[in-house]
């Protein structure tokens, strides 16, 4: 890795101006004299900048060293058959089988499962996308201290939210001293460097105890996404979950279909950055957990880590979550190598 002297100019210059911002909240995480912040989803420095380089260093954009974070993180490389999925320890079929969560989350319910379970066994708390209260499906990190908060958090938001924010408070505002983060890839390679990479920050190693990855192909840039659906008769405040199964997009309101479409129609809607992203798993999680691979209603669960194995059989010992092995992983043959394959050979394309 290069040791050359690097500033916000150069955040700037090589992930700003060059459109590749995924907008994770990193760099202000990551900035020990709090001069850097988020606008309108972009970094902007708000007072004077020292130079130290620990936002361009931390960045998921700059400079990420694959091959170095395998070493890092999980003390080996990866295989063949993990050149598309990541390292990992086993891979399993979920669900939960709370009442509570079942009416709340997504797919099998087995993130918000996970995060009950931690909090349960004395986690201080976690980071999660809730909404903004007086906005329409406007996503926000939430730093949920109970079982309640994760649940009123549960579903997918199809834009993103600034999930390094969320740890920010919880670590450097709230002073919380064990926390698990639900992210998506790109965020989940943020919180990697700032915890564990060459350029770590002490503070955030030390309380970050889980990372929990979420399968993505790509994320919504918000006001196309909103102006979509009111385009096609959908009042964006009706909607009260939205998913993508089968190669469809739908917004529902509670059992109501309000509007469904293949995703071929909204893929002018995906932010500019997920073109050039090459991870659909997340890699570099501890638990990653997706809705493909396995049958409608569970959860497919990716187990990398030491930490990530022991959440996941937390959670299946006290009872709030089944799991069955997936036989035939290791082929490779399975939905979530091909599209994991897509998003690698998506991401050469566009180099």
């Amino acid at each position: 890795m290069s040791t050359d002297k690097k500033s916000f100019k150069d955040l700037e210059k090589k992930v700003l101006d060059a459109g590749l911002c995924v907008a994770c909240g990193t760099c202000v995480a990551a900035c020990p004299v709090n001069v850097t912040e988020l606008e309108a989803g972009k970094p902007r420095l708000v007072g004077n900048c020292i130079e130290c380089g620990l936002c361009y260093r931390n960045c998921p954009r700059t400079d990420f060293d694959e091959a170095g974070m395998d070493q890092t993180l999980f003390g080996r490389s990866r295989d063949s058959k993990e050149l598309l999925t990541g390292v990992y320890k086993s891979v399993f079929a979920a669900k939960t089988k709370s009442s509570a969560v079942q009416g709340k989350a997504q797919d099998g319910g087995v993130v918000t499962s996970l995060l009950i379970q931690f909090i349960e066994d004395g986690g201080d708390g976690v980071i999660v996308a809730g909404l903004e209260p007086d906005k329409v499906w406007v996503p926000r990190p939430v730093v949920a201290r109970s079982s309640q908060e994760v649940i009123a958090s549960a579903g997918t938001k199809y834009t993103v939210s600034p999930t390094l924010l969320g740890v920010k408070e919880a670590v450097k505002d709230q002073g919380l001293k064990k926390v698990a983060v639900v992210g998506t890839p790109c965020q989940i390679r943020g919180l990697s460097r700032l915890t564990q990479g060459q350029h770590r920050n002490k503070k955030f190693t030390d309380a970050v105890a889980l990372k929990v990855g979420l399968f993505c192909m790509e994320t919504f840039s918000y006001d196309d996404w909103v102006q979509y659906l009111k385009d096609e008769g959908v009042d964006p405040g009706r909607v009260t979950k939205f998913e993508i199964k089968s190669g469809r997009f739908y917004a529902l309101a509670g059992e109501e279909t309000l509007h469904r479409a293949k995703l071929g129609k909204v893929k002018k809607l995906i932010r500019p950055c997920c073109h050039v992203c090459e991870d659909f798993t997340s890699e570099y999680a501890d638990v990653s957990v997706g809705n493909v691979g396995s049958p409608d209603g569970w959860s497919t669960v990716i187990v990398r880590t030491e930490r990530g194995g022991k959440a996941f059989n937390a959670a299946v010992a006290s009872g709030m979550v089944e799991a069955q092995p997936i036989e035939g992983f290791d082929l490779g043959e399975t939905l979530v190598h091909r599209l994991a394959k897509m998003k690698k050979e998506q991401e050469g394309s566009d180099e």
